[in-house]
């Protein structure tokens, strides 16, 4: 496999979203990726269903997205046995990736002062809910309540007096993936200089600080937080979102609204905005912010979002569509960017999946490899380490894999 990562060795002991999308970002950059999973059922993504799919389908898109280009070994870490082969594995891996609890991890001696002594060139990269210190250190959590929820993000993206949007899933969990992905680069750069590994950690709570950044740091050098705003009441109405004659919505996003406010008022032909005395600069529409955003409003109306594209365009304003995923997945710019990428699965020919954003000019060229089978790769990677045949039957026996 190229890529920048190659020969870089990574375990990966992790559930669901967050710590799979860490390591399967590192396989796409060339690393080698083996995927510790619980003897009873492994990681517990890979029985979700989707309502798009329903309980029947033979393949789990979650679980395929995260976990491509990985090898699987089975191993009970409740048992003794279980944990000596995992410290094996370990022992030969540049990076330990985990999002078990603090405590869990230390309980199972896989906790960063007990591998680190064992391997000291170990990349240890820590994923949980709320950090690793603090009293919410072992909180449950998914990205949904410790990143969205409660770093601010949900409250303040809400219209003021409705309920707070939902997110889709894995949004912020992807986020802090390619986030510790990241910072598990540069801990081996720096191992390259020093000779030295590290522990990394990183908390979808954080993640959802860092996301909502612009708006807490206002708050944090002001004292006044910014909240909810309506869209009726926007500060500036050229940074809003506007539905069409067809049902389809555009968003316009120009912070500088009046460097675009004279070609904005021409593209929808309404020249006589520029004279109008309560929309002629940005402090007389935010006085005016409900009349001009109606007056957008009933302008956008007057035609379908496929319409208004070239004449936005032909004035150079900065806008999107608002589209739904259907619609994404027959963008031709998504296609250009090679966005969804080929793998190859072993039972349903022609599945594609999301690519991981980052591209390097040297670096693997898809199709990938579909995630593994439960235990599929136990016996190949225990001959690795050096277990024999009878070791690995003795394994067996105790039910340690």
């Amino acid at each position: 496999m190229e890529g920048p990562l190659k020969g870089i060795r990574v375990v990966e002991l992790a559930m669901w979203v967050a710590g799979p999308s860490t390591a399967a970002v590192l396989g796409d950059w060339g690393a080698s990726v083996i995927k510790l999973e619980d003897t009873r059922g492994g990681d517990p993504i890979r029985a979700m269903s989707t309502r798009a799919l329903g309980s029947n389908t033979p393949i789990r898109p979650p679980y395929e997205l995260d976990n491509r280009n990985k090898r699987s070994v089975t191993v009970d870490l409740r048992k003794p046995e279980g944990v000596d082969f995992a410290h094996r594995i370990i022992d030969k891996a540049d990076v330990f990736i985990s999002n078990l609890r603090v405590d869990t991890l230390k309980t199972m001696r896989l906790d960063y002062a007990t591998l680190s002594e064992r391997t000291p060139r170990l990349i240890y990269a820590s994923l949980n809910g709320y950090g690793h210190r603090g009293p919410d250190r072992n909180r449950p959590a998914f990205d949904y309540a410790a990143a969205w929820a409660r770093s601010g993000l949900m409250a303040t993206i809400a219209e003021p007096g409705e309920a707070p949007p939902a997110q889709r899933p894995g949004m912020i969990d992807h986020a802090a993936g390619l986030g510790l992905a990241g910072a598990i680069s540069a801990a081996l750069y720096n191992r390259e200089r020093t000779g030295q590994g590290c522990e990394i950690g990183i908390s979808l709570f954080q993640m959802g600080l860092w996301m909502n950044a612009t708006d807490l740091a206002i708050g944090l050098m002001t004292g006044r937080a910014p909240v909810g705003e309506s869209r009726l009441e926007a500060n500036n109405p050229l940074w809003n979102r506007y539905q069409c004659r067809d049902g389809g919505w555009i968003y316009f996003v120009m912070p500088q609204a009046d460097k675009f406010f004279p070609d904005f008022a021409a593209a929808l032909g309404h020249n006589d905005w520029l004279t109008d005395e309560r929309f002629r600069d940005g402090d007389a529409r935010r006085r005016n912010t409900r009349a001009i955003v109606e007056a957008i409003g009933a302008a956008m109306a007057t035609r379908t979002r496929a319409q208004w594209g070239p004449i936005l365009d032909r004035h150079g304003l900065i806008w999107a569509p608002v589209q739904t995923d259907a619609e994404v997945l027959d963008d031709p710019q998504a296609h250009a960017v090679g966005a969804f990428v080929p793998v190859n699965h072993p039972t349903i020919p022609d599945v594609r999946i999301v690519n991981s954003p980052v591209t390097f000019s040297i670096g693997r060229t898809p199709p990938y490899e579909a995630a593994p089978e439960l235990g599929q790769h136990t016996e190949e990677v225990a001959l690795e380490v050096g277990l024999s045949w009878e070791e690995i039957a003795k394994l067996r026996e105790t039910g340690a894999i």
